[in-house]
């Protein structure tokens, strides 16, 4: 199970108020920048879609969307836009062949037991279609801990991430670094790494 339950369980308790949240997300220029690369009308992703505000943005923009999460919570509040398809499953129900043209994977894959994120990018791979694109937004670093809530973290390194997605046929293109702080107050350095899947 590509899951950890006690992060589902905070997800599920807190998505009232975490919902609520304000996001910047989908009027970033890191989403933008990453809908340019997407064909138009293009099947997207939004995997660990949360509270689903890329998942609206990237409606708006005219994709067809599927948000996914395991948290039954957080897919409350996506589920009123009813033309976004809605997966609530752990990674392992990530199943499908050849199903996007982008997959929105922005900080969702560290919440992931390290030893489950091998088969996790076997099906992130498997699920795009070839020239597709693929943006993972990560905690980087090497260490694994739970943070004040609870949550798992597992940091990952660029190097390590870059090579695990070549052996699955993705081409990194951008990496940037960015200083943040995460909902329990606690800094982190984030990666934003963005892929193409080759033919």
């Amino acid at each position: 199970m590509t899951r950890d339950d006690e992060t589902i369980a905070f997800y599920n308790e807190e998505a009232p108020t975490y919902t609520k949240q304000p996001s910047e997300v989908g009027k970033s220029d890191r989403l933008q920048n990453f809908a340019n690369r997407i064909r138009p009308q293009g099947d997207v992703l939004d995997l660990g879609c949360g509270a689903g505000n890329a998942a609206r943005a990237f409606h708006a923009m005219g994709f067809k969307v599927t948000a996914f999460d395991g948290s039954e919570g957080m897919l409350t509040q996506i589920r009123k836009v009813s033309e976004i398809t809605t997966i609530c499953s752990d990674f392992d129900g990530l199943d499908m062949a050849n199903a996007f043209d982008g997959i929105w994977a922005n900080f969702c894959l560290q919440h992931v037991p390290r030893p489950e994120l091998p088969a996790v990018l076997d099906n992130v791979a498997n699920a795009l279609r070839t020239a597709g694109w693929l943006l993972i937004g990560i905690h980087e670093g090497s260490e694994t801990r739970r943070d004040k809530l609870g949550r798992l973290y597992c940091h990952h390194t660029e190097a390590d991430l870059t090579e695990a997605l070549k052996q699955r046929g993705l081409r990194v293109h951008s990496v940037v670094f960015a200083d943040s702080t995460g909902y329990d107050g606690t800094p982190f350095t984030g990666m934003t790494m963005v892929a193409q899947k080759l033919g």
